[in-house]
């Protein structure tokens, strides 16, 4: 397999299917040589996830080499977005896409970090003992797997202990030694391995000395030393005044084992000889002080940090702390002589001084850390269950939030409710009451906290712009965009469920479930605490108690129904005829107003977690094994998405998953729902805004403040073009939350590097606003993106195409003809004729390059209908016009009167032109005329225009359409130097309209010669 070089990552299922041989691949992309930092990129997630599915043997949908691939492809998107590696981002949606089949697409990770920043891999078990070396950190878990963590491939299996946790970790070189419960012990790359101890206590600590030597301490405080070459292991004599498990090991030089206990004394083991059999003798270091929480030698041996139970961090022979870290319980040295403390919500990491001021960062994470290790003296290691987190320390800052303003989702503090909102809007609550908002991308937008703090949360639902929250205390109110007091209080008893439709809102209060609307409540009961509650559309509440019991009560109080359920039942909101019920076995079913349970609507896979409710017939579900599973109660098979998931709330077309600290969002992309290369998208005006309709049938409702209030049709400063620009991506950024960016993934389907054109239906009422400059926020114009995004104004034409099969042949060169006015003045000051005249100077001198045949040798200078009428008679392929326009009529000359719009509107459709470019302000209204009248393609302006600044879009756009180029790709190209002039707001000017249904590609290359035979 060959790789090409170059910025673009290669795409190898192109040729070889999406089940490609990843290993073969990654061996083509490995060689040294120039490497862009994509493909650096590519590499680094590559190796990072096939190191995830293959030490975690993560299920896919099936169990074949191809699931394996599959299993891969969303591991490395899982990485490229929480690693902050767009380009890999997109490769990875393309590898998924080119499957064929509809898969959930990770959008956004509360842990997403810039990738040099921190990594994150999942252990095969809980951590229970870690350790660093120069080039890798290894793990010992609980299930006795001993893995290895290096930077550049992720989480690879060293050994497996079988008797249970691994307890104790020794690394030297390519030796290594782990222990754990009574005695056992495993090594690898010992070519004498000591032999099996007597069935005693667990191993605690160990060590491996210069000489292969191997040291292990117990939880009753004994040390035994083993000599390669012995038959034996050599039982050390106790120290004195020792007590409590030995807690550290280091060698120190050949021959001399230094050893911390428990009760903080520190000694050092010195051989009394060769023999095997001379104990040698303990010389105290440290005498016993305080009981020790952590303990660690540095990599010589020479220096111990120790984290005292009262929160001081020490290192032996000091008399103060180095500083002082409450609830600190691991220590570790790098190998650059820094040293570092955990305790559950941050590391602190420095030179060990004198007081606060010793460390020089602090860190912290959505994760509580347990262990800690520095791979190098460049990366550190943290973990906490099964959670493996790299932090580089060359990057790294601090985290922590100003004070006052308060943490969530922060340590210990786990996610206990997530739900979800329009556009793309979600939320979680903790376990300590905390609650954090997300936008469309991920980002936190608003975070609060109950009161009183340590409110464990049960539930979210949105209510309009707020969220309506279950807590242990009672059910809050949270509005994120309040000015004050943004939590507001509505009962003070346990509140397991809340549910909203519109004005109406309810909350449970034990086995009772208040009903709001306005002023109003009511009150319905049952006989046991309330597990669920929800609305149908037309206002009708259902809800159900932890015994089985079941109420429904119509809207406005209505006739309603009660029934008794199986005990565990949940409700996953409503179908057609009345409430969704799951019953315990995961079958769900619909309650008819009958009160009668109907068929089986479907079963949910077998062990599956919470559910909810993604649309009419599928539901995004919790499996312990899969990960989140979208199952559907029709033919369509089951879409998986693999990883760790405990909760999960579905609506408006998004999935929001969480376990443990981490929330993620998820798309569902449908391959087969895009158009290659094209998103579609339909504006009307209204009589507050607009009604911009997406490819997803979805609409999005735009206020005309959104777009400034500015009528870029008049002239405009500098700031006022920027204002348009900023307001062009606050809308954009809504647009794109919306779901447009989902169309644009499967616009792009297995190709990631493909260009995708928006093709706008606008109204004449909408077709003046400046469509060109919408963007997403803090992203580029998508006409200077990579790959580009275009937008073109299409329009359905009134008569047949201008170059329709039917019509007369073309000369095989395509004519180009120039016109212009006589009038010298042009905005600014400028000479109008004299651009003209150096354009098409231009243009003469790109003939040969273009292909293109000049009808006249100067251009057409007009003044008068019939000069203008006379000069369109014979049919021309591209037609560029300069003059003054506004929307009603077109001047050539200061000494006679303009012509209306829709008389030069009809003599140029009667030349039947492929492409006409307007170079006159405010043409807009010309140009879609035209498109009405037949003319496939035309190039306009909505606002005033330089026509000297102009001349490098009108070259190079010309030059390239004529050269084969798709319009909206050269029109992209030729902007980029347009604006490279500096005129202020160029890209908001020119506008392209295309018909309905019309070939980008204008004027197709011609084929070469073909050889003779």
């Amino acid at each position: 397999m060959e790789v090409a070089l170059g910025d673009v990552l290669p795409t190898p299922w192109t040729g070889q299917g999406a089940h490609f041989d990843v290993d073969e691949f990654l061996t083509a992309l490995e060689p040294s040589g120039p490497h862009s930092s994509a493909r650096r990129e590519l590499l680094l997630a590559l190796r990072h996830a096939r190191a995830r599915v293959e030490g975690s043997g993560a299920p896919g949908t099936g169990t074949s080499a191809a699931a394996t691939s599959a299993d891969i492809a969303r591991a490395v998107l899982e990485i490229a977005v929480e690693w902050r590696m767009p380009v890999v981002e997109r490769w990875a949606v393309a590898w998924l896409c080119a499957w064929g089949d509809a898969f959930l697409r990770l959008r956004w990770s509360s842990r997403s970090r810039d990738g040099r920043f921190r990594r994150e891999g999942r252990a095969l078990g809980s951590v229970n003992v870690i350790v660093g070396t120069r080039a890798a950190a290894v793990l010992g878990a609980k299930s006795g797997t001993v893995q290895q963590w290096t930077p550049e491939e992720g989480l690879t299996t060293l050994a497996r202990l079988d008797a249970g946790p691994v307890r104790a970790l020794a690394v030297r070189g390519d030796r290594m030694f782990a222990g754990g419960q009574h005695s056992s012990f495993t090594t690898v790359g010992m070519d004498h391995p000591p032999p099996l101890l007597e069935r005693r206590a667990a191993i605690t600590a160990a060590a491996i000395g210069p000489q292969g030597w191997v040291g292990c301490g117990d939880e009753l405080g004994r040390v035994l030393v083993y000599r390669p070459g012995a038959d034996e292991w050599l039982p050390l004599p106790a120290s004195a005044s020792t007590d409590g498990q030995v807690m550290a090991l280091s060698f120190r030089g050949d021959e001399a084992l230094r050893a911390v206990w428990g009760d903080g004394t520190a000694a050092e083991w010195t051989s009394g000889g060769p023999g095997a059999g001379t104990a040698g003798a303990w010389r105290t270091l440290s005498p016993a002080t305080t009981w020790l929480a952590a303990a660690a030698w540095d990599e010589d041996g020479e220096r111990l940090a120790v984290a005292t139970a009262g929160g001081d961090v020490r290192v032996l022979g000091k008399e103060e702390p180095a500083w002082s870290h409450l609830g600190a319980r691991s220590v570790a040295w790098s190998f650059d002589g820094r040293l570092a403390s955990a305790s559950r919500d941050r590391v602190l990491v420095g030179e060990p001084g004198e007081g606060e001021e010793a460390f020089e960062d602090r860190l912290t994470g959505d994760d509580m850390v347990e262990h800690l290790a520095f791979l190098g003296s460049r990366y550190l290691i943290t973990t906490r269950g099964t959670e493996v987190v790299q932090w580089d320390l060359s990057h790294a800052g601090s985290e922590l939030p100003a004070s006052g303003v308060p943490v969530a989702l922060m340590g210990g503090d786990v996610v206990t409710a997530v739900a979800t909102a329009e556009r793309g809007r979600a939320a979680a609550g903790t376990a300590l009451g905390h609650l954090r908002e997300y936008d469309g991308r991920g980002t936190t937008t608003a975070q609060a906290a109950l009161r009183p703090t340590g409110s464990r949360i049960y539930h979210l639902v949105p209510h309009g712009r707020d969220w309506l929250i279950a807590s242990h205390v009672g059910a809050f109110l949270w509005s994120p965009n309040a000015a004050a007091d943004a939590v507001q209080r509505l009962s003070t008893a346990l509140c397991t469920a809340v549910a909203a439709c519109g004005e109406r809102r309810a909350h449970a209060e034990g086995s009772t479930v208040v009903l709001s609307c306005g002023d109003t409540q009511h009150v319905l009961r049952l006989p046991n605490t309330v597990a669920d509650i929800c609305f149908a559309a037309d206002g009708t509440i259902a809800a159900l108690d932890d015994g089985g019991n079941i109420l429904v009560r119509g809207p406005e109080g209505g006739p309603g129904f009660a029934a008794p359920l199986t005990a565990g039942s949940r409700l996953l909101g409503f179908g057609a005829t009345g409430p969704l019920v799951r019953e315990p076995s995961g079958t769900v079913r619909e309650l008819a107003t009958g009160r009668r349970l109907q068929d089986p609507n479907t079963t949910l896979p077998a062990g599956s977690g919470p559910a909810a409710r993604y649309d009419e017939s599928r539901f995004a579900v919790v499996h312990p094994a899969r990960g989140v599973v979208l199952h559907s109660a029709g033919r369509r098979p089951p879409v998986v998405a693999a990883g760790q998931a405990e909760r999960v709330a579905a609506g408006d077309r998004r999935i929001v998953t969480a376990a443990d600290t981490r929330v993620v969002g998820y798309d569902v992309l449908d391959p087969a729902a895009g158009h290659e290369g094209v998103v579609q998208l339909r504006v009307r005006a209204t009589d507050d805004g607009y009604d911009l309709a997406l490819p997803s049938g979805s609409h999005l409702q735009l206020s005309k403040s959104e777009f400034g209030g500015i009528d870029t049709r008049v002239a405009q400063s500098v700031d006022s073009l920027s204002r348009v620009v900023f307001a062009a991506g606050l809308v954009g950024e809504r647009v794109w939350q919306a779901g447009f960016d989902l169309a644009l993934d499967a616009a792009r389907g297995p190709f990631p590097d493909r260009p995708v054109r928006i093709e706008l239906d606008a109204d004449s009422e909408t077709d003046n606003l400046p469509w060109e400059l919408l963007h997403a926020a803090n992203a580029p114009l998508g006409w200077f993106n990579r790959p580009p995004v275009t937008i073109v104004r299409t329009v359905r034409p009134q008569r047949s195409p201008t170059n329709s099969p039917g019509r007369p042949r073309r000369p095989r060169r395509p004519t180009m003809l120039v016109v212009r006015g006589t009038d010298h003045s042009g905005p600014g000051g400028s000479d109008l004729l004299k651009s003209v005249d150096e354009a098409y100077d231009l243009m003469q001198r790109r003939t040969r390059r273009s292909n293109v045949r000049l009808a006249e040798p100067q251009p057409v200078a007009i003044e008068q209908q019939e000069q203008f009428e006379s000069a369109l008679a014979h049919p021309v392929d591209l037609l560029q016009l300069w003059a003054h326009c506004d929307p009603d009529q077109v001047r050539f000359s200061r000494r006679f009167p303009g012509l209306s719009t829709a008389l030069v509107a009809e003599t140029i459709a009667g030349a039947r032109p492929r492409l006409v470019v307007i170079v006159g302000c405010r043409s807009g209204a010309l140009g879609r005329l035209l498109v009405e009248l037949g003319v496939p393609c035309v190039v306009a302006m909505r606002s005033e225009v330089h026509s000297h600044t102009v001349q490098p879009l009108v070259e190079d756009f010309t030059a390239l359409t004529l050269e084969g180029a798709a319009v909206d790709l050269a029109f992209a190209d030729a902007l980029h130097r347009y604006v490279l002039t500096g005129q202020p707001g160029a890209a908001a000017v020119p506008m392209l309209y295309l018909a309905t249904g019309t070939d980008p590609v204008l004027f197709p290359a011609p084929r070469p010669a073909e050889p003779p035979s």
